[in-house]
């Protein structure tokens, strides 16, 4: 399954040709690969918060009152970010319990897609506060890693549709 939500559609597709384009540039260089990898990571983490904050919106809309949805717009737009397990967890328990409990469900805390997802937040924000001076990451990593969080954005469109 992949993402059925047009925006997130859209928002994947940017990251996949940013991947395939940056493998292509850099196959023969490996310190390229590596900064490539860096950038796209900071793409990635930013692309799934805007994502999740876009289907939590969407699911705001749909009560009709737009106080509130421009409320819950702003207080995303200040607080919601390095969406981790926890925070993306916390935030739906916000919601509504049940949004939560059908989020851990799909999503175990311990599995492949939080790790995932754990990894690249760690990255980001270990380049973010240490720079570029020692780029652990390559291509294949940053794109394995992004594979395996795509079901929580699915899991997501799914419990706020």
């Amino acid at each position: 399954m992949t993402p059925q939500e047009p925006y997130v559609v859209e928002r994947c597709a940017e990251i996949e040709r940013i991947l395939k384009d940056a493998a292509s540039w850099a196959s023969n260089n490996d310190m390229l690969g590596a900064n490539l990898a860096a950038y796209i990571t900071v793409l990635i983490v930013g692309t799934i918060e805007d994502s999740i904050e876009h289907l939590v919106k969407q699911r705001v809309a749909r009560v009709g009152d737009t106080e509130i949805e421009n409320y819950i717009g702003e207080m995303l737009d200040d607080r919601f970010r390095n969406p981790d397990y926890s925070t993306i967890s916390g935030l739906l328990g916000k919601f509504s319990k049940g949004y939560k409990q059908r989020f851990q469900e799909r999503i175990s805390y311990q599995g492949v897609e939080a790790r995932a997802l754990e990894g690249l937040l760690g990255y980001k924000n270990s380049l973010a506060h240490l720079g570029t001076c020692n780029l652990q990451m390559t291509l294949s990593d940053v794109d394995g890693y992004y594979h395996q969080i795509i079901p929580i954005l699915e899991a997501l469109e799914q419990i706020l549709a």
